[in-house]
C-alpha cells in the first residue's frame, strides 16, 4: 500500500455529512452512553473504558476543578477586572500551569514510567525499587517531586480519595504501587511523613490507566478551564473592575532615584 500523501493524518476523529466519530465510535453514541470523562479517555486512547476506568477518571477530575484563588483563578480574576472576554480570561488562568504550580504531574509520570520500566526489566518489586529511588535521591541531597504540598502538608482529602478509589475499583497497578512505596520510604528513611501529593496521586493513577504521560497536564487543565471561568465572572459580577494587584505602599523600589534627563548631543 503506497504512504497516503496527504497533508494531514489523525488516527482520533473524523467526520463525513451525516456524523462526527471519535476514536471511530459516533459523537451521537458517546453522548448516550458515556460521561465527559469516559469520552476523554475515548478521545485519547481510542477505546471505551471500563465503568470502574471511567468513574475513576471523573474522580481525577473533579479533584482539580478549582482551588479557591490561587494563580490560575487569580490571573484570570485580575484579567477579567480589566474587561477581557471570558475565553480569554480562562486562557490567561491556564497558561500559569506550569512545571512547579499545578503541571509538575507530567514530570512525575515520565518518571514513573522510566522507573517502573526499569524495576520491571530488573524483576525488582516496586518496594525494592522505591527503596533504591530514594536511597540515591538522598545521597545527591535532591528533592523527589510529587511528595509535599504547600497548601496540604499533613494530608490531601483528594488524594487520599483517589487512592482510596483506585484500591476500591481494583485499578492500582504499577505506577500508583510504586509512587506510594517512594512516600513510604520517604517516611522511613528520614523520619518525616511527606505525603504523596495530587500530582503525584494524578501521574500514577493515569499511567496506571493506559494514558501518555505527555497527557497529564490535559487532566489539570481542562476540568480547570471550568473553575477558572466561575472566578472571571464571579470578578465580573461582583467586585468594582480594574483590580488593583499593588498599591504604591506595598512595592520596595530600589532602583535610580529620580534624575535628570541628560541633554543628547
Amino acid at each position: 500500500m503506497s504512504e497516503s500523501k496527504k497533508p494531514w493524518r489523525t488516527a482520533i476523529s473524523n467526520y463525513d455529512e451525516g456524523s462526527i466519530q471519535i476514536g471511530g465510535y459516533r459523537v451521537k453514541d458517546l453522548m448516550r452512553n458515556l460521561d465527559f470523562g469516559g469520552s476523554l479517555f475515548v478521545l485519547c486512547q481510542q477505546r471505551v473504558p471500563s465503568a470502574a476506568e471511567a468513574k475513576l477518571l471523573n474522580a481525577l477530575l473533579i479533584s482539580v476543578l478549582d482551588h479557591g484563588i490561587v494563580a490560575p483563578s487569580a490571573i484570570a480574576r485580575i484579567i477579567a477586572a480589566s474587561g477581557v472576554p471570558l475565553q480569554a480570561c480562562a486562557a490567561a488562568g491556564i497558561l500559569s500551569i506550569g512545571d512547579v504550580h499545578g503541571g509538575a504531574g507530567e514530570q512525575v509520570a515520565k518518571r514513573l514510567t522510566e522507573q517502573v520500566a526499569a524495576a520491571q526489566a530488573a524483576g525488582q518489586s516496586m518496594a525494592e525499587h522505591a527503596k533504591e529511588i530514594v536511597t540515591a535521591t538522598r545521597a545527591k541531597k535532591q528533592r523527589i517531586e510529587g511528595y509535599g504540598h504547600p497548601l496540604h502538608p499533613e494530608s490531601d482529602e483528594r488524594v487520599e480519595t483517589m487512592v482510596a478509589m483506585a484500591r476500591e475499583l481494583g485499578l492500582v497497578g504499577p505506577h500508583l504501587e510504586l509512587a506510594l512505596a517512594i512516600g513510604e520510604e520517604i517516611q522511613r528513611q528520614s523520619g518525616r511523613r511527606i505525603p504523596l501529593n495530587v500530582d503525584g496521586a494524578m501521574a500514577g493513577i493515569l499511567m496506571d490507566l493506559g494514558f501518555d504521560w505527555r497527557l497529564v497536564r490535559l487532566f489539570v487543565f481542562v476540568p480547570r478551564a471550568a473553575g477558572i471561568s466561575a472566578h472571571a465572572v464571579e470578578e465580573t459580577v461582583r467586585e468594582r473592575g480594574w483590580r488593583v494587584i499593588a498599591k504604591h505602599d506595598d512595592i520596595d523600589y530600589d532602583g535610580p532615584a529620580v534624575r535628570e534627563f541628560p541633554v543628547l548631543r
